[in-house]
Parts: C-alpha cells; structure tokens; sequence
C-alpha cells in the first residue's frame, strides 16, 4: 500500500496484452474469392439480367391495332394524336403491359429495354447465320452501291433517316435476308440494325404468349394490318421511327411473289378482291369473288393501272420531316427454302429439307444459294417539291 491506493492480489490483475503476432491469429483470417465463387456470381448476374430484360421487353411489348381488323380502309384514316391515344387506352387493357410505347429516340430508352434489343438481336442474328452458312450460302455484290449502303447505316443518320426496299420472295426474308446485310460485328448492335414490319396475324396475334412478343419486338419489329390502308394507327408508329432518323425497311410488294416479275397487283374483275386485302366483313365481296394472291389464276388477270407495289412506302417518304435516303436492293434464293404453291398462294417448307443439309458428295441435295444485290439510291424531292406546289406543303411525321 501507498497511499489510500488498493494494489489487488497477482491472481486478480488482468492479463497482459497479447505480443502481436499471438493476437493476430486469434482474429477470423478474410474469406478468400476463389475461381468458382467468380463464376458462380457472374453466371447469377447474367440471369438477373436477362430475366429483367426480357420483362421488360414484355412490359413495352408491341400491341396489335384489334380496330383495324374489322375495319374498312377508309374508317381507318387517323391523325398521329389520335393513334397516340388510342394505344394509350388500348395498352391500359393489358396485363402487365406500359401504359405508353416504348421511347421513339433511343436516348431515352432504358437500360434494360436496351439490353432486350442486344439480346434478341444477336441472339437472331447468330442463329440465322450458322443457320445460312450451314443449310446453305449467301453472297453479297461488294460494289459501290453495297459500300454506299454500309456508309450510310455506320454513319450518323440523326438528321436523316434511311429506307431500304427489296423484293419479297419468302416469309422468311427477315430476318434471314436482312440479318446478313451488315459485318457480324456491327450487326448485333441496335442501332446499327433497321426497323421491320410484320403482318399482326402471324407475328403478333393474340394466341402468342406476350413473352414471344416482346422478344419479336425487342428485335425491332413492329405490326401491321394487311388491308387496313396507309393512314392506319400501326404505320403511325413505324414511321416515327424513320422520322427519328433510323433505318426502316419494307417489302412494298405487300406479300410474297415468286414470280420472275416485281410486284403482283392485278386489275380485278367487278366485286372482285385480293386475298390479302379482303377482311370478309363489309358483306359486299363474297368468298367466291376473291381471288387468292400469288396464284395462277391471279397472274392471269392483266397488269393494274394503279402499279404493282404498295405505295405505304411512299407515305413513308413524303410524310417524313426530312426526306429519308432510299437504297433498294434485290435478292434471290429465299425461295427454294420456302417454295410457294401457285394454286394456293400459300408457302411451306422445301421437301427432303434435312436431307439437302447434307454435303453433295454425301448424296445430299443443293442448300440455299442466296444472292444478294443493291443499287443505286432513289430520290424523289422532285416529286415532292412538285406536288406542294400544287396542293400546298405536306403534313410531316413527329
């Protein structure tokens, strides 16, 4: 004792600090990452991802215009507000579905809507080109026209958008046609790639489950309504697209033609119609006066003074707020993949189709031989520019 102080006994003292090193072991060593822990992670973040981008390209999924399916062509003429709200309306009815289209301009599309389109993109993409380079070739013309074409996709077309036309030879054309157009390795990407059109009762009819059609859409297809007119809601929407300054394309023959001439439109008899263009519920044209497209019996009939292409096309070109470049370009071959019976008009697959897979020195039958090539850019300023001096200037897409 010193003091007052109060020294307790040896035993009751607490113990000294441990040396360093000794302490050191007595703490939980860090976990360490291994290999399989990396992939297991990065293979849980890769499925996190697609199954979010896949919602959401279920969430902004195209809607097919169920008014213009009993509608005649001219019930049909709407103005761009008035198709912007219908669809509003129209997409309030779905379940699980946004209540507005997905954004026009790509700068405000979101992140995982983008990651949809990389995903269904490429994931066509790669198939469709295994499946050309294995069932078959393609060729493209590499000359001026072809190099102007790639000049004009990988350039910056904000200001201007681009049509592309060809002839249509099967179902099949896109994507099997129009994915090998570009380089493998720009192809994959969004916006490098075109906008389609696909009829609504084979693409986006309602017996597909909204999964199938948010993939289709995610691939930068929208629908369209055979036989609704060139003022319906749905070509509203894909020429937005095009007014943005993206590329679009279409098959202005309106159908499939295997025939050795462009277009089939014919000059029908009175109270007769095209298959195609007849709905079956304006109760004027019976069954019997409709003449099934892409037959014998229509190629028959004399050539129609109205021209042998659709002309949606050119409400596409006149309307648009700058005039779009127009590359047209041809292919051959589609056919033999996709034959079309000249009876019925319809299309199937080609007979001994897995037995033509097969090499030719194995017995095998010839595969697809696809040609493709383009030409030289189309203007039509002129046209325009004569027609609104005539009948004053033309109301442009927004």
């Amino acid at each position: 004792n010193q003091g007052n102080a109060y020294l307790p006994p040896v035993h009751q003292l607490p113990p000294l600090p441990l040396p360093l090193a000794t302490r050191a072991s007595h703490i939980m060593p860090p976990q360490t990452i291994t290999l399989r822990t990396c992939l297991r992670l990065t293979n849980y973040t890769a499925w996190s991802v697609f199954a979010g981008s896949m919602a959401t390209a279920w969430y902004y999924r195209p809607l097919d215009d169920q008014s213009s399916q009993n509608d005649t062509p001219q019930a049909t003429a709407v103005t761009p507000q008035a198709s912007l709200e219908y669809y509003q309306t129209r997409r309030s009815e779905e379940i699980f579905c946004s209540s507005e289209p997905s954004p026009w301009s790509r700068e405000h599309v979101p992140v995982l809507l983008e990651w949809s389109r990389r995903i269904s993109i490429g994931l066509t993409t790669l198939a469709i080109r295994l499946f050309m380079n294995t069932y078959g070739s393609y060729s493209i013309h590499d000359d001026k026209h072809y190099r102007h074409f790639l000049e004009v996709v990988l350039g910056d077309r904000r200001s201007q958008g681009l049509v592309t036309v060809s002839n249509h030879r099967s179902l099949f054309d896109d994507p099997g046609v129009v994915s090998c157009l570009l380089p493998l390795h720009v192809a994959v990407v969004p916006k490098y790639n075109r906008w389609g059109i696909c009829s609504q009762e084979y693409c986006f009819n309602q017996a597909l489950p909204g999964i199938v059609k948010g993939y289709i859409g995610a691939g930068q297809v929208l629908p369209i309504c055979r036989g609704a007119g060139v003022d319906q809601k749905l070509l509203f929407d894909f020429a937005r697209h095009l007014a943005t300054g993206e590329w679009v394309h279409i098959f202005p023959e309106g159908g499939v033609w295997q025939w050795d001439e462009l277009g089939g439109r014919r000059q029908y008899p009175p109270g007769a119609v095209s298959s195609i263009d007849f709905s079956g519920n304006n109760g004027e044209t019976s069954a019997a006066q409709v003449i099934k497209s892409a037959t014998s019996q229509q190629r028959a009939l004399p050539l129609s003074s109205k021209g042998k292409l659709k002309w949606g096309v050119a409400k596409l070109i006149a309307h648009s707020p700058i005039t779009p470049e127009v590359i047209p370009f041809a292919h051959h071959g589609m056919e033999k993949l996709l034959p079309q019976d000249e009876k019925t008009g319809k299309t199937k697959l080609r007979k001994n189709m897995l037995w033509s897979c097969l090499p030719q020195w194995l017995g095998g039958e010839e595969g697809l031989r696809v040609s493709v090539k383009f030409g030289a850019t189309i203007t039509f300023d002129d046209l325009i520019n004569e027609h609104e001096r005539q009948h004053g200037e033309l109301w442009k897409y927004k």
